[in-house]
């Protein structure tokens, strides 16, 4: 009796083996393969954007290209207009104050204004927002990921930062 039991353990595990290498095979086929990286000219990595995030974003290369130009023609002006994009408690009145020297290294943006972080990052998406679910990593345990609707997540934010 105890050598049958034996036997169809072994056959048993035997079974499972061979199931468990059809699951990997099936696993391989399912993942992927992640186009690898080029190198530009000047040897920095290269990754290409997929169409799909191109279109949803804020600006395209070409717009890109002129921002980029205008901000070394124009670097007060474009510098001035941008930062007009956020949210400020104290609106800026200088843009910089920059200089480089042996003695003198002093890099300063927007400085003499204030602002609110959370205002920028959370408050100002509320106005058009407001019922749109987000995605929301709890601080607390970092791995449950909860869905909240934006009226929610403020709450919910508040008591995580009272905790």
């Amino acid at each position: 009796m105890v050598r049958k039991r034996k036997k169809e353990i072994k056959k048993l595990k035997r079974k499972i083996k061979k199931l468990k290498k059809k699951k990997k095979k099936k696993r391989k086929k399912k993942i992927r393969k992640i186009k690898q990286p080029r190198r530009s000219t000047s040897g920095e990595l290269v990754f290409k954007v997929p169409k799909k995030w191109s279109k949803s974003a804020y600006i395209d290369k070409n717009q890109y290209e002129k921002k980029y130009k205008l901000s070394i023609k124009d670097n007060e002006g474009f510098w001035s207009k941008e930062g007009k994009r956020i949210d400020w408690i104290k609106p800026y009145k200088k843009i910089k104050d920059v200089k480089y020297s042996k003695t003198d290294v002093r890099i300063k943006w927007f400085y003499d204004g204030t602002l609110n972080a959370s205002v920028n990052c959370i408050d100002r998406h509320l106005r058009d927002k407001k019922n749109k679910q987000q995605l929301f990593g709890s601080v607390i345990t970092l791995k449950i990921l909860n869905k909240l609707a934006t009226k929610n997540f403020i709450e919910t934010f508040v008591k995580l930062l009272t905790v």
